[in-house]
């Protein structure tokens, strides 16, 4: 169902795009500094010395404690930009992410990678995949994850959904083995068990329950198959698993609720196969299996009713003013599936480095500490999680490894903020394969002009779909500025030779097709 966005022009926008950030001082930031005890007691003063120092220190780290808010990180599988009508989505009609934008600040500019194990590699540990990107399916056991960082702050850790980093394909070679939740600082752990990551009895066990012949893979939804700290579950067809996820992690929330507490939660909703939720109408057995992008509006849905619950419940234990809320998605929409904005035509383009495969949705909620209803336009990219997190929980970051993102923690405080000027894409899905399924890129970006490595240069804001390139070598005087700032960017990372000969010169499959059916499409109307 066409939907118009209902906040359209109703939401203040906050004075934090890059061409205002000289304004980005909020008067109301002073009412949200949590004020520290003070002990007025005369007996201080009559106190020995080492007495009156235990109680000052005391006090501090009272302090510290209070002012260290509980996070929670909600991030969605393969669920663009244009899905939210909040963002200007016009397809699907999903009012409870009106009523969440309305307490919270969306930022309109938040990049991810193309694909979900770039991204989950890079929001974890802050640093960007030209650093840390071994291939799909895979986080290397060397890196340290905000996890980790925030169980050694203190903060009580657990994680549920998705996972799928343990090893992928050819896991069997130790040159390819990842890790797990467990070792990567999370206490407590409820995952979709991706049939790579359970062992054969597990897996002989599960698939016991299907019938005769059904191919050998994991249920994320319906019977789902899930790993609960280290025990398989046993589920039926009336299971499903995004309850299990929330419910694991609801219960952790509550049993937490006076210590601070650190939660992850990378959704399956709203991954293939688009499969009907408990909400969609008319639900039966037969149906639950079956994938059908007729049921991708109702996940949405079921996605902004996941999310609600985790606000409703924080707000019920009397936790919204000391908790951080973060929704955002892994990457771009399924490419098989159409939507719109308004008039303009929107193909998924999961897998893709264009606008349609990076830009995802981002809501901010902290009752109290920021404006509900505000729009930032800063420029975010996946990296810039961890460090903001680290500084909330005043937790310490590694200093033996380069940290590539940016904490945007005072803007979400409205305490003074410079905005990062660029983000930068490294994209080489499968390293080791000589002939990978995508073209490997690299891209500097501004929020208008995109530079790749190859000096293809890009106007995004007037070119979404990078259809008219722009001479790089030759740009005009107002541009050679933005060419060098942008080239600095690539320049700064680490040296690399990307292989593309297999494409002889030519964008990749999965950019072909995608544009013949974006020309289809524009042809019918």
């Amino acid at each position: 169902m066409a939907r118009k966005n209902p906040n359209g022009g109703a939401m203040s926008e906050l004075l934090c795009a890059r061409d205002r950030r000289s304004a980005d001082v909020r008067e109301s930031a002073e009412d949200c500094v949590l004020n520290p005890p003070t002990n007025d007691s005369h007996e201080t003063f009559s106190m020995k010395p080492f007495m009156l120092l235990l109680c000052i220190s005391s006090i501090v780290s009272f302090a510290d404690a209070a002012d260290r808010p509980n996070i929670v990180l909600i991030m969605a599988d393969d669920l663009g930009y244009e899905c939210l009508g909040v963002n200007g989505g016009t397809s699907y009609d999903a009012p409870v992410f009106d009523r969440i934008a309305h307490d919270a600040m969306r930022f309109s500019n938040c990049y991810s990678q193309p694909i979900c194990t770039p991204s989950r590699n890079m929001v974890m540990t802050g640093r960007s995949n030209a650093r840390n990107y071994r291939g799909f399916g895979l986080l290397d056991s060397d890196e340290i994850t905000f996890g980790s960082l925030m169980r050694d702050a203190g903060y009580r850790t657990a994680i549920a959904g998705k996972w799928q980093l343990t090893g992928g394909e050819g896991a069997d070679d130790t040159n390819r083995s990842g890790t797990i939740p467990e070792k990567c600082g999370f206490e407590q752990t409820c995952m979709w068990a991706y049939e790579r990551d359970v062992s054969v009895e597990q897996a002989n066990e599960y698939f016991s329950r299907f019938p005769a012949g059904m191919k050998r893979k994991t249920s994320r939804f319906w019977q789902p198959a899930v790993v609960q700290n280290g025990k398989m579950l046993i589920t039926t067809i009336d299971d499903y698993g995004p309850d299990i996820f929330s419910r694991f992690l609801l219960d952790f929330i509550e049993q937490n609720k006076d210590a601070p507490f650190f939660v992850y939660y990378p959704m399956v909703l709203t991954h293939n196969p688009f499969v009907p939720t408990p909400d969609t109408p008319g639900l039966t057995n037969d149906v639950k299996m079956r994938g059908n992008p007729k049921y991708f509006g109702d996940m949405i849905r079921y996605t902004g009713k996941t999310v609600e619950r985790f606000l409703h419940r924080i707000e019920e234990l009397g936790l919204s003013e000391n908790t951080l809320v973060i929704f955002t998605a892994d990457n771009g929409t399924f490419r098989e599936l159409e939507s719109r904005m308004g008039n303009r035509v929107v193909i998924g383009g999961k897998g893709l480095p264009l606008d349609a495969g990076v830009h995802v949705p981002m809501l901010v909620w902290w009752k109290g500490r920021i404006q509900g209803g505000s729009v930032c336009h800063d420029l975010i990219e996946f990296s810039d999680f961890m460090p903001t997190f680290v500084e909330a929980g005043r937790a310490r970051l590694p200093t033996d490894r380069r940290i590539d993102g940016h904490s945007f923690l005072a803007r979400l405080k409205g305490e003074p903020y410079t905005p990062r000027d660029s983000i930068f894409l490294h994209y080489d899905k499968d390293p080791e394969k000589p002939e990978p399924e995508y073209r490997r890129v690299r891209s500097a970006f501004d929020g208008r002009y995109k530079l790749y490595h190859d000096r293809k240069m890009f106007d995004v804001q007037n070119d979404i779909e990078e259809e008219h390139p722009l001479d790089a070598d030759d740009a005009p005087p107002a541009l050679r500025a933005v060419v060098q700032r942008l080239q600095s960017v690539l320049d700064s990372m680490p040296p690399w030779q990307p292989d593309n000969s297999s494409f002889n010169g030519q964008p990749d499959e999965q950019s072909q097709s995608r544009a013949r059916r974006l020309a289809e499409v524009r042809a019918t109307e």
